[in-house]
């Protein structure tokens, strides 16, 4: 009687899990792309009562006789079923049609900035994103979303996403206030949109607040065809010959990683006492409007940015470092000055923007297309994480998960290709909680329970009998 009692103990116990487990996926019957879960028993341990033996000729063998001690949790599975979509009206909400997860990569929480190495990857089914004011792809956590970038000649054919480099974090402070925040964290695999729009049409903002971009001719044609795969600017996706790398400019830009060529142009610096700690990158600038287009001087020749560059920039230093109210007066007339020359040329200032786009589009494969000007570009494109076993993957909270070792690692893919899902753009995953198979688990969960609360109080009474048969 003693082992009936602990048995129902055991009972209402996994029972009351078990409804548990009915509860939150009851209480997330419409969490998007929530997915249910199911609590499974399994028997504990046995004393055995009659251990079995084998018949011989002169007699017969026995069966053990065994009396178990309860019941367990077995497991907490996952239903990772797809659900059908909700349509709304937003471009940046997206679902998986078919297998796999959206990537979400945050960095110690909400404060980025004060440590950049806590960081995680987290794997998702929701796709309920949006741009935040520095451009950035977000999901509705706050978390940066993972994709890849494009490149001068358009996105790359394969993608620049591996394994080894997803969680890779460089800081840049882009627009020179001293201060890291969510647009200086590059290269991350994070999806700037403002950054991209601006590489894709070629509009970019120098510390002065002008509009500029490069002349990729002189830069990746080197000088007199000698650049090679193992020059800069950075290449990529390359595995021929060096010394077969190709010779025209069209050819050469499918190869260039634009955003760590940049990064290089922008963190090497020139020698000469002139340009000293100016980005070696000037040279090969050229000021522009908003549209990229190239601005001229009367001569019809691109403007020299650099001694232009260097003149604000050499005049707003003295300003900085002017003591006296005479000195900030005389500096801050030679600013004006030099910012004057630059603006009777035409340069402008200014930043082309994500907004500034006229429409964005995410197709099925994932790719990110933007508008502007009448000149359609494709800026990124959102990448799928396939799991050997999704089953094993870690609740990570806010409809999100984490991998463990029974999961194993994400395998990147496109969408639609090697078996993970297409996206279907302005939908959002419904909770796939059925709630039929929900209230009916939920009545053999109570009566389990109730029969279980039963036992332990037979049980009581039996013993209660016994005391009494003193008396």
């Amino acid at each position: 009687m003693i082992r009936s009692l602990y048995s129902g103990v055991s009972g209402l116990t996994t029972h009351q899990v078990r409804m548990d487990v009915i509860g939150n996926n009851i209480a997330n019957v419409n969490s998007h792309g929530y997915k249910s879960k199911r609590a499974t028993f399994r028997d504990i341990y046995y004393q055995t009562a009659i251990s079995p033996t084998s018949g011989k000729v002169a007699y017969a063998g026995n069966n053990p006789a065994e009396v178990g001690y309860g019941v367990q949790l077995g497991s907490i599975d996952k239903d990772m079923s797809q659900s059908s979509g909700q349509g709304t009206n937003s471009i940046y909400d997206n679902m998986i049609e078919g297998d796999g997860f959206f990537m979400i990569e945050t960095f110690n929480g909400t404060n980025i900035a004060s440590d950049t190495s806590a960081r995680q990857i987290l794997f998702t089914r929701l796709g309920n994103f949006q741009v935040d004011s520095y451009g950035n792809l977000v999901s509705a956590v706050n978390s940066f979303v993972i994709g890849s970038r494009n490149s001068l000649a358009g996105l790359k054919s394969v993608g620049n996403i591996s394994e080894d480099r997803m969680g890779e974090v460089s800081i840049k402070d882009r627009n020179g206030d001293n201060t890291i925040n969510s647009s200086d964290i590059e290269f991350r695999n994070t999806l700037n949109l403002n950054e991209l729009v601006q590489t894709a049409y070629g509009v970019f903002k120098d510390e002065n607040g002008y509009m500029y971009n490069y002349d990729w001719d002189a830069l990746i044609g080197g000088d007199a065809g000698a650049l090679t795969a193992t020059d800069s600017p950075v290449v990529y996706d390359y595995d021929g010959d060096p010394a077969a790398f190709p010779t025209t400019i069209a050819e050469r830009m499918k190869y260039v990683d634009v955003q760590q060529t940049l990064i290089n142009l922008n963190t090497i610096t020139a020698g000469d006492a002139d340009n000293a700690g100016a980005p070696l990158g000037l040279e090969y600038r050229y000021y522009v409007d908003k549209t990229g287009k190239a601005i001229t001087d009367t001569a019809g020749a691109r403007i020299a940015y650099a001694a232009n560059y260097n003149a604000i920039r050499n005049a707003q230093a003295a300003y900085d470092a002017a003591a006296t109210d005479a000195d900030k007066a005389t500096t801050k007339a030679a600013l004006d000055t030099a910012k004057g020359v630059l603006n009777s040329l035409g340069g402008i200032q200014g930043e082309l923007k994500y907004s500034d786009m006229t429409s964005v589009n995410i197709g099925a494969d994932g790719m990110i297309s933007v508008q502007y000007n009448g000149d359609l570009k494709y800026i990124a494109r959102l990448e799928v994480a396939m799991f050997d076993n999704p089953f094993g993957l870690d609740e990570a909270g806010n409809t999100s998960f984490s991998v463990s070792s029974a999961s194993g690692d994400a395998h990147i893919r496109k969408p639609g290709q090697d078996g993970a899902g297409e996206i279907k753009s302005k939908y959002l995953e419904m909770s796939n909680v059925n709630l039929a198979n929900e209230f009916s688990d939920m009545i053999v969960t109570q009566r389990g329970y109730q029969a279980n609360a039963r036992m332990i109080t037979t049980s009581d009474s039996m013993l209660e009998e016994l005391v009494n048969l003193k008396r």
